[in-house]
């Protein structure tokens, strides 16, 4: 299914930094469905990713980085060069089910939602690493299945798709990279609503040590603090500031409340509860940070 006048239906962002060979998986679950969609990789790699795409997957357009940057920025750009009416984006570690494509395809066109997207769960390959759990859980708690297709508050950035309308222009993305929170927060206010679609569904194939994942929470709220507050004086982003130290127990405490009405995570909840509150507090210091010195280099710092 195309655009009229040989345009793709969609086009699929994949912002990618060092992911190792779990992009092949990815790239390898959207192989038979590319003939609706234009699958584009922003590649920032330091690993030799970039050969390999060109390789294996010469149907793939990569878009190459010299230098490391982060992948909010790799983000922008890749939607910055996509061609199609709708924008889905995905991350290397995402195995997007097999009518996926078809799906958001049908989505966008029956549906007025600016953001159409769905649930994340964690791999089955996956499922006896407590770390991965703990990682899976933080991130992606919210989406955890059961996740009902209709209107939802949140939708996660790693499986979501944008009518172009709904998205900044091109030299915005191209500059400033992309952050679904602003984006969709913007849109809310706006008066638009967010929905769940049937058939949007991915698995999460992604191992990250938990130190390196406690260390990457610190720079994501740091550089979510900075852009939240940039612009405003010092006593309002002191105001913010303030107010971090009761972060760590209060998105726990939302975290319980949403994942102990969930039995496929309700028992791994309690098990990585000790991880996910280290993980709040590494996120919480970032936040501090960020809103009285500003996002110093943790925006090129995100890269999982």
């Amino acid at each position: 299914m195309t655009a009229p006048g040989g345009t793709p239906a969609i086009s699929i962002v994949i912002a990618s930094a060092d992911p190792g060979a779990v992009i092949h998986d990815c790239l390898t679950a959207l192989a038979p469905q590319r003939a609706r969609a234009e699958v584009i990789v922003a590649e920032g790699s330091r690993d030799g990713t970039a050969a390999m795409l060109h390789d294996r997957f010469p149907w793939v357009r990569v878009i190459e980085f010299r230098a490391a940057t982060s992948l909010p920025r790799l983000r922008g750009v890749g939607m910055a060069a996509a061609a199609a009416p709708v924008i889905g984006i995905l991350d290397p570690w995402c195995i997007p089910a097999a009518g996926w494509v078809q799906s958001a395809v049908i989505a966008h066109e029956e549906r007025s939602e600016l953001v159409i997207g769905g649930p994340v769960k964690l791999d089955s390959s996956e499922r006896r690493s407590y770390a991965n759990w703990a990682t899976y859980l933080f991130d992606y708690w919210e989406f955890v299945p059961p996740f009902p297709a209709g209107a939802v508050d949140v939708l996660s950035g790693n499986n979501i798709t944008y009518k172009r309308s709904a998205l900044p222009d091109a030299a915005t993305l191209g500059a400033e990279g992309f952050w679904k929170a602003f984006t969709n927060a913007r849109l809310r206010q706006a008066g638009h609503s967010l929905r769940a679609a049937e058939g949007l569904d991915v698995a999460l194939k992604r191992a990250i040590p938990l130190g390196a994942f406690l260390r990457s929470r610190f720079h994501h709220g740091r550089s979510y603090a900075a852009m939240r507050v940039g612009g405003r004086a010092f006593t309002a982003r002191l105001g913010f500031a303030l107010l971090t130290p009761a972060l760590p127990l209060l998105f726990l405490a939302r975290q319980a409340r949403g994942l102990m009405r969930k039995p496929v995570a309700r028992v791994w909840f309690v098990l990585c509860a000790p991880a996910l509150l280290a993980f709040h507090l590494s996120w919480a210091c970032g936040e501090l940070c960020g809103y009285v010195a500003g996002a110093g280099r943790s925006d090129d710092a995100i890269r999982s």
